[in-house]
């Protein structure tokens, strides 16, 4: 098995060329499907113009324009009978029906073959009534009309279907049952009387509206379900101008933080389901898109293309993925094809962002003036005159700007009863509010689905998409949200002749913010290929097989050049050019079985799947070129080749899964999911793990006791626990890792070979057990539903770095030592609190809170972490506390004369005043926590007529925020710009009474108290006013609908926070240091304009 799971490279090269050519098979089947379609024999228009022919000559007349084939026994089927029809360009299914009406013979089509029957069922007695026709409107309870609704006389053939106005027209007689039925919508049946037109009304079927909830696997009935799963609809996040989707899922999931790490164009965002439950590992949780899993970069996939979004977030429903369900699971199900004539969507809009606020620094004038106080207070020689009369510059104007973003969504679906499919394109372009700064992409998808027959069905989703950044990128040490905004702003930014200025004095090494931003090149190309495809079978009455093939292809290319003065004057210039490969492949094969039997409904999947991937890299790093005219095109003509990397990873993956559903009569219900994982990251003994769970739920309003009451509608406790894991560490942790390099020996260079990683040969997975309690409900016929959960997870078996002998080679080593806890309670509420025909208004409202516990660090009680300036750490891990608080030293405010005197310090009045702690050797303690008390959305949608307004507010209370950048913005630091109210409260001889130090930068470079503010926030995240043409005007312009719509994103933002954003994520990838800010690109604030509308 190990050889399975690892790897053997003459079978990785094998099965990686049969994956590449199913792969290529999978594109060429998905764009031959689409290009046959409209060649369908069911898709043909026949034309007939007969008059008194026999039924022969019409089949006939039907083959010679079709590609069909009659059959029929001469002795059983009279092809004599005579006809007379004139019908232009009807379907098959409307021929076949005109021209045996009445002739005693029914039809059937298999594939080109039309079988011509005697019609041996009884005849209705013919009755003595007179049919007339009916004329009538089916419309919703709003009054607005239905399209497609089915008209059909019970026990007849006899039917119709509406029209876009909801009209139809049938023939029936006194007497007869008109049976109505729409998708969503309770049936009807009226009896026909001597009327002749008709007013339908159809009320929603509130207990079958979206009741299928998609599971790992499959789907689910949301009545049976007894796991805890929000789903999000993909019409919930529309019209929204930002390129990636985790960007609006922010507020809207109980349980799930999102934080946007900052607001560089196509940017990440970090999430956390239930709080983080590993120290070391990865905390993000798992995605699987159209049943790839890991499916990657989110990026990629266009949000237009999202049907619904499932969070999977107990252990009953994130087992099915075992090894990689411990930080939950978030499922991703695109839009596909529906039977119906084509239809063409179109969607297109534009808009403008802004910086949302800037920070309060001092302007030039002022600047001055507070230099002139501080060379009076040193004694020196005053450096201006007269402040007012500076020349400056405004340095958060010069890098920031409006910048425009627009995006486009073209697509295509429709399909027959067997073949459906879905085209998108979209072209997503921001230009980044910091200068040097953008991102676009395109995107194409296709999703086909085909039933060869009624036991065989296959499909494909193939997606394709470019990506583009331009990113101001600057040396390490430098940020232009902080250093930048925090230049000098006395002199300009360019020189009378245009050329950028590097002379002003005031500014350390000649740097020039602007130039820094513009001058260098930095351009990221990512290309990404997704295909999934799928076999099902259907076995007998019971059974169904399902395998698919999947590949995930990346290829991302950076390359950077800095001029000889993108950065600061006289600047050596530098390029670096960045590749990196990976892929893939994934293979699953599941058999469900599914029973109902009077009150009992049993189902059961059980499933193997299999995944191998790889990555590979290059990095070359040169600089010194003689001219700045080639960039990063010719790095070869380098005077210095600093560096060459490469790498190359591979990793397997290989599960048994399987689930059991159970009811009984709809009331009590069973599930139980297991998965047996094994990883190649792991040794031998350790690489397989079992992950199970189970859970039970009881449908209380299903109890005899609860059928007269007509309050609670729905009601159903659910209890679960299980085990899940975590599997995401580096891929060699567990061997000796070796760093090449180069060293001079006999007078010549030879390639050297050190230990860079201790073997931690004993690792295995991090193990989280967990149990929810929750309660499912819905009050007043739907008009408020919801659901609250209790959960409590422990994770075990925690990689953690230690402490190990310096003669090993190395001073830490990876090892499982140690626990910790999440525990917290969910609330979601949704009402429709008025639902009338021209007026709606509907909200929503969610809330949490978690609270984690470091249970136990090994041999540690307390660890400080995230060390910075000079050594100083800013968090701490402590066992029995919280992971996320900030550790640092307690400042008092600022030293008197007898603090001085008291304590024999060697300080000046003025300097800061620090709290001694003489239990800590670093003079520090916990000086706040990055966890919110709680956190939440709410949304309101109200609508009049085609009118409507949403908003969506997001909040988070009770967190504090490590703002960094407030060191460097401390009076004092040289040549830097200062907080405006820092600079008029700061210590002089003439205001002692402060607790705002002197000037000066010797103690600026700490971590302390002043650092942490609050976090809490309430941002109206989302505000958009739509309104939808109405159909008499949609009738005349040509159009199915058509929508007009303006949004505003991040609009207000109520916060008591210094910085850009109390939303900050600096360390977005480390699972224990979080709510940092440090020069991070800020959030922007958008206004865009949109149309879309259907042909």
């Amino acid at each position: 098995m190990e050889n399975i799971l690892y790897k053997e490279r003459k079978i990785t090269l094998i099965v990686r060329n049969r994956f590449y050519v199913s792969w290529l098979c999978m594109i060429l089947f998905a764009t031959s499907m689409q290009q046959a379609f409209a060649a369908l024999p069911q898709n043909q228009k026949i034309t007939l113009d007969l008059q008194n022919a026999t039924i022969k000559e019409a089949f006939e007349t039907i083959r010679k324009q079709s590609d069909y084939i009659f059959f029929f026994e001469t002795g059983d089927v009279d092809t004599r009978q005579k006809i007379s029809l004139q019908i232009s360009s009807e379907s098959i299914n409307d021929i076949l029906n005109q021209v045996l009406k009445g002739k005693g013979l029914k039809y059937e089509i298999k594939n080109k073959h039309i079988i011509i029957k005697p019609d041996k069922t009884p005849q209705p007695a013919q009755s003595s009534r007179q049919s007339g026709t009916i004329n009538g409107v089916v419309t919703d309870e709003k009054g607005e009309p239905i399209i497609g609704a089915n008209i059909m006389v019970k026990g007849t053939t006899n039917g119709t279907v509406t029209d876009l106005d909801g009209k139809f027209v049938i023939q029936a007689s006194p007497g007869d049952i008109l049976e109505i039925s729409y998708i969503g919508y309770n049936p009807l049946q009226i009896k026909a009387g001597t009327q002749t037109s008709l007013s339908i009304k159809m009320t929603e079927d509130t207990q079958n509206l979206e009741e299928i909830v998609v599971v790992g696997y499959g789907t689910q009935k949301k009545s049976d379900l007894i796991s805890a799963i929000t789903s999000v609809r993909g019409k919930e996040l529309a019209e929204q101008p930002v390129p990636r989707v985790d960007q609006l899922l922010r507020g809207r999931v109980a349980g799930m933080q999102v934080v946007q790490s900052n607001g560089t164009p196509g940017a990440s965002s970090s999430i956390r389901i239930r709080g983080g439950n590993s120290l070391s590992a990865s905390n993000e949780p798992l995605y699987v898109i159209d049943g790839f899993i890991d499916a990657g970069d989110l990026n990629s996939l266009n949000p237009n293309d999202i049907e619904s979004i499932e969070v999977l977030k107990d252990a009953t429903s994130t087992a099915i993925y075992g090894a990689r369900g411990s930080n939950g699971v978030i499922l991703i199900t695109t839009k596909r094809g529906k039977e119906g004539k084509a239809q063409f969507d179109v969607e297109a809009s534009y808009g403008w962002q802004k910086l949302p606020k800037k920070i309060d620094l001092l302007s030039t004038g002022e600047y001055a003036s507070y230099l002139n106080k501080i060379a009076r207070m040193n004694g020196t020689t005053v450096p201006y005159d007269d402040p007012s009369k500076v020349t400056g510059v405004d340095w958060q104007d010069e890098l920031f700007r409006t910048a425009p973003v627009y995006n486009v969504n073209l697509s295509s679906s429709g399909g027959t009863e067997k073949i459906k499919y879905l085209i998108s394109l979209n072209h997503f372009d921001q230009d980044g509010i910091m200068v040097g700064s953008g991102f676009n992409r395109t995107t194409l998808r296709t999703n086909v689905d085909a039933e060869v027959n009624p036991w065989f069905s296959l499909g494909t989703t193939v997606s394709l998409s470019r990506e583009f950044s331009d990113i101001s990128t600057l040396p390490s040490d430098y940020s232009l949200a902080v250093y930048g905004i925090g230049m000098s702003p006395i002199g300009t930014a360019f020189n009378p002749d245009g050329s950028y200025n590097y002379t002003e004095p005031s500014r350390p090494l000649g740097r020039n913010p602007l130039a820094e931003a513009l001058l260098p090149t930095d351009e990221k190309n990512t290309y990404y290929v997704l295909n999934n495809s799928y076999l099902q079978f259907k076995i007998g009455e019971h059974f169904t097989w399902r395998s698919t093939l999947g590949i995930k292809w990346n290829y991302w290319r950076e390359d950077y050049f800095s001029p000889r003065k993108g950065s600061y004057q006289e600047k050596t210039n530098s390029a670096k050019a960045t590749t990196l490969q990976t892929q893939d492949l994934l293979t699953e094969h599941t058999l469900t079985y599914t029973l109902k039997k009077e009150v009992h409904s049993f189902s059961a999947l059980g499933g193997f799947t299999a995944q191998k991937g790889y990555d590979k890299g290059l990095s070359t790093e040169v600089s010194n070129f003689a001219n700045d005219i080639t960039g990063f095109y010719d790095l070869n003509s380098a005077q210095l080749k600093n560096s060459v990397k490469s790498g190359y990873h591979n990793w397997g993956y290989m599960s048994w899964l399987g689930r059991i559903n159970y009811s009984y009569d709809n009331r009590y219900l069973l599930t139980a999911v297991a998965r047996y994982d094994g990883s190649s990251r792991f040794s031998p003994g350790n690489k397989w793990a079992f992950f199970p769970s189970v859970s039970v739920g009881w449908r209380i309003t299903e109890e005899d006791f609860m059928k007269s009451q007509q309050v609670v509608n729905d009601l159903k406790l659910r209890l679960s626990y299980g085990r899940v894991g975590n599997q995401a560490i580096d891929i060699y942790s567990t061997q000796s890792l070796f760093s090449s390099g180069s060293t001079i020996l006999g007078g010549q260079e030879v390639v050297t070979y050190t230990p860079s990683k201790v073997p931690s040969k004993d690792l295995t997975w991090e193990k989280t057990d967990q149990f929810d309690a929750g309660i499912d409900f819905s009050f007043f016929n739907s008009v408020l539903t919801g659901s609250l959960d209790y959960y409590h997870k422990k994770t075990s078996d925690l990689l953690w770095e230690i402490s190990v002998p310096s003669y090993i080679g190395q001073s830490t080593q990876l090892q499982n030592l140690g626990s910790l806890s999440n525990q917290g309670v969910e609330l979601s509420l949704n009402a429709s609190l008025i639902n009338k025909k021209d007026f709606q208004w509907d909200m929503n409202f969610n809330i949490s809170t978690n609270r984690s516990k470091v249970l136990s660090l090994g041999p540690d009680q307390e660890k400080p972490v995230g060390e910075h300036w000079g050594g100083y750490y800013s968090s701490i891990l402590k066992v029995g506390s919280p992971v996320g608080l900030f550790y640092g030293q307690v400042y008092e405010g600022v030293l008197t004369q007898q603090d001085i005197d008291a304590g024999n310090l060697s300080a000046r009045p003025g300097d800061p005043k620090f709290k001694n702690i003489p239990d800590d050797p670093n003079n520090s303690t916990v000086i706040g926590n990055a966890n919110p008390d709680f956190f939440g959305g709410l949304g309101t949608t109200v609508a009049y007529k085609g009118i409507s307004l949403n908003a969506f507010f997001q909040y988070s209370v009770g967190n504090d925020v490590m703002n960094l950048n407030s060191a460097y913005f401390l009076p004092g630091n040289a040549n830097v710009n200062c907080y405006r109210e820092l600079a008029e409260k700061m210590w002089t001889p003439e205001n002692p009474d402060t607790d705002v130090a002197r000037p000066g930068n010797s103690y600026i470079y700490s971590v302390d108290s002043r650092f942490v503010e609050n976090g809490s926030f309430l941002r109206l995240s989302s505000l958009t006013l739509a309104y939808d043409l109405p159909r008499n005007l949609l009738q005349y312009i040509g159009l199915a609908s058509a929508r007009v719509y303006a949004t505003g994103n991040n609009l207000f933002n109520i916060c008591n926070y210094r910085g850009y954003d109390p939303e900050v994520s600096l360390y977005s990838t480390s699972p224990i240091l979080k709510g940092y800010d440090w020069g991070q690109y800020p959030m922007n604030r958008s206004f865009s304009i949109g149309l879309k509308f259907t042909l």
